[in-house]
């Protein structure tokens, strides 16, 4: 109860399970034994163990079921553990051990509405262990005469432009997916044109470094006059007038995205820092924006206060959010808040001597990313008011639409808390902001930031390097993305709105990647130093097209990092960082643009993409089939690796009656070249039979008229 209103909060039950570790030293004399792996960020402080009276070490902890990777490591040196036989690829060219914590084979409750008001599950009877919630509150849920479950909207709802309804069921001890159903006025939304900017489940988002987007003022682009920084470091003149030049001759429009979000935009040091020095060196001017002198003045290279508000006017006009990238954890040297208070930051040296820079899990809320980079400590409560405050002035100064915010697992928790609550006050009466982090671990360091009390979203990078392990390379299954696309449903939700990729500023670019022109086991930073990287054939073309069509076909926000979408190439940063290419595309380029086109307005335009149910079907080495739904609305996606072929999918027969008769090829009548799928009729069994014809499949039903009802 607070003031007037009540709410009702699910409270979910831990579902951790006790793990222990026995562990024989492979050598004598071992002084410290520790474990390091996706249980504790990879950080082997955390995982010390302990060695007992029969000579044997020990470990033991409480860990959610799932599938685990780690390494021992014996006085500072990394092994796999020869005791254990359970090894898998770690993506990079070596092995990691593996354990699983829970059944594999466990099966969890599913409930998918067909309606605002009933489950279409037969099976799920028993009411009490129904939770249906209308936005907080909880409504009554009842068993109706044909044995489904049903309840009713309160009539509040009908005078609300936007609610939703959520849904959860529980058997035996294990909790079902969830059901989000947003209402309009009351009515279930059953089109996407009912949808806006606002409701997040329905953005898609784009991600720019302003420096290297478009020149649209070369006034402004005036790089570092430095010998020692090269031109691939330093700024190539990018601005906001060539950002809001691209969204007034509708290229994101035409594209499909609906949310753009830029780096940062205050100022950075004049000067060459940092270095490069591996056989190539080079330092680097502050383009990108992530070291600030200042955090609420505009870095003059991008623009101004008045072309700042032209571009997010822009893009509001073209109903379109803007996000600002917001650097919190650290600052350059030459910032007045480390110039005034240097006892603000963390230690730049450890007790014991080392210099505390880039030890990104050991130290995670103390290190450094370089020596001119101090690292602010938000244990102090002053540094926390001055930096939230500093963020507040873009809240109270600017219409912007959100934040994506950098290095995230880095700051306090209290810092985060902070911020949203000041931000949820400022925009109690309008559009709230987004908030969406960058944190590198295991989901449940990642999920510990996400909460309504904190942050919205993070990015899940966990889910992108499953993704680019499946589709980057050939010789990979699909086994491990289903199990990481389920653990990341299990983690954050099924309706979550975290960040899925198709890549960033500080990966090697994924195109590069999946046509080797960039070797997985190689320095990805140092190749782009090195050589000149191009694409390599079609191959990364298709493969990119799959990842792209994944993305726009599961749970989440989809980010599309500026050039994938014509299939940039690039090694690592900065390579991945080039100008971008807007003229002159060739015929390749031309088909991955009219790819991400045409994949990105079918998530648009499709209520199931957006709200929908996601049942896997099948994961195997050569095939992965999975099924949203929402509403009595379906779309079946399937990936397949190998030649045509030809497959049955079990699965309700109402493909058939939905799309007519005899044999119809697909091709034209629902995706163009997204799609290459023959159905034929004759449904046996719940069985339906289906031929491939490129890598890429989806098919639809739905209620298309009266007398159909899949």
């Amino acid at each position: 109860y607070s003031g007037d209103f009540d709410y009702d909060i699910p409270v979910f039950s831990s579902t951790k399970q006790p793990m222990s570790l026995q562990y024989k030293a492979s050598k004598p004399g071992v002084e410290k034994m520790q474990i390091a792996g996706s249980i504790n960020g990879w950080n082997p402080a955390a995982g010390e163990l302990e060695q007992r009276e029969d000579g044997f070490w020990y470990f033991e902890t409480w860990l959610n079921p799932g599938l685990y990777e780690y390494q021992i490591v014996e006085d500072g040196e990394w092994l796999l553990d020869a005791t254990n036989p359970s090894i898998k690829k770690n993506g990079m060219g070596g092995w990691n051990s593996t354990f699983r914590v829970g059944d594999p084979k466990a099966t969890k409750p599913r409930i998918m509405a067909k309606s605002e008001r009933e489950l279409i599950d037969p099976e799920i009877t028993n009411a009490s262990a129904m939770f249906a919630y209308w936005n907080n509150q909880r409504l009554e849920v009842s068993n109706a005469k044909n044995g489904e479950l049903f309840w009713t909207v309160p009539e509040e709802a009908d005078e609300q432009e936007r609610s939703h309804v959520r849904l959860w069921y529980h058997e035996n001890g294990n909790r079902s997916n969830d059901v989000l159903i947003p209402l309009k006025y009351g009515v279930p939304v059953k089109s996407t044109a009912d949808l806006t900017r606002h409701d997040r489940q329905a953005n898609i988002m784009y991600f720019m470094l302003v420096d290297r987007f478009k020149d649209g003022n070369t006034d402004n682009t005036l790089p570092v006059n430095n010998d020692s920084i090269l031109p691939i470091a330093n700024h190539l003149g990018g601005d906001f007038t060539g950002i809001t030049e691209k969204v007034d001759d509708g290229y994101f429009s035409e594209l499909g995205v609906n949310t753009l979000w830029i780096s940062p935009i205050t100022t950075n040091p004049e000067g060459a820092w940092g270095l490069w020095d591996k056989g190539v060196t080079s330092k680097f001017s502050g383009y990108h924006g992530y070291w600030p002198i200042s955090s609420k003045t505009i870095d003059y290279h991008f623009g101004n206060d008045s072309t700042l508000r032209r571009l997010i006017d822009a893009s509001h006009q073209s109903d379109m959010n803007l996000l600002v990238d917001y650097v919190a954890n650290h600052v350059h040297q030459e910032h007045p808040i480390y110039q005034q208070h240097p006892d603000w930051a963390t230690p730049l040296y450890l007790p014991d001597g080392r210099m505390n820079t880039e030890l990104w899990d050991e130290q995670r809320l103390t290190t450094w990313f370089d020596t001119f980079l101090p690292t602010l400590d938000f244990s102090r409560q002053e540094v926390i008011d001055a930096m939230t405050d500093s963020a507040m002035y873009w809240v109270d100064n600017y219409e912007i639409d959100g934040f994506r915010h950098d290095a995230t697992k880095h700051i306090q928790e209290e810092f985060w808390r902070t911020l949203t609550k000041k931000i949820k006050m400022a925009r109690a009466d309008g559009n709230p902001l987004f908030q969406i982090g960058e944190t590198y671990g295991n989901p449940e360091l990642i999920s510990s930031y996400v909460s309504s009390g904190q942050l919205d979203a993070q990015f899940d990078f966990n889910l992108y390097d499953a993704a680019v392990d499946a589709f980057a390379k050939g010789h990979t299954g699909f086994e491990n993305l289903a199990r990481v696309l389920d653990e990341s449903l299990t983690w954050y939700g099924s309706h979550h709105v975290m960040g899925n990729i198709t890549g960033n500023q500080d990966r090697a670019r994924f195109i590069s990647y999946a046509d080797s022109s960039v070797a997985f086991a190689e320095d990805a930073k140092l190749a782009g130093w090195t050589r000149v990287i191009n694409n390599n054939g079609e191959i990364g073309y298709d493969r990119l097209k799959s990842l792209m069509v994944f993305l726009m076909t599961t749970p989440g926000i989809p980010c599309v990092y500026y050039g994938d979408e014509i299939g940039m190439p690039g090694a690592n940063d900065p390579d991945n960082r080039r100008m971008m290419v807007f003229e002159e595309l060739d015929s390749s380029q031309q088909s991955m643009l009219e790819l991400s086109q045409q994949v990105i307005q079918l998530r648009r335009g499709n209520m199931a993409l957006n709200y929908g149910m996601t049942e896997i079907i099948e994961s195997s080495a050569d095939r992965f089939i999975y099924k949203r739904s929402y509403l009595g609305e379906e779309v079946m996606v399937i990936f397949r690796k190998g030649g045509p072929s030809e497959i049955e999918i079990e699965t309700d027969c109402h493909w058939e009656s939905a799309f007519g008769g005899s044999i119809r090829h697909l091709q034209d009548d629902h995706l163009g070249k997204v799609n290459g799928v023959v159905v034929f009729d004759g449904c046996v069994d719940g069985r339906v039979k289906v031929r491939l014809l490129s890598s890429i499949a989806i098919k639809f039903a739905h209620i298309a008229a009266a007398g159909v009802h899949p």
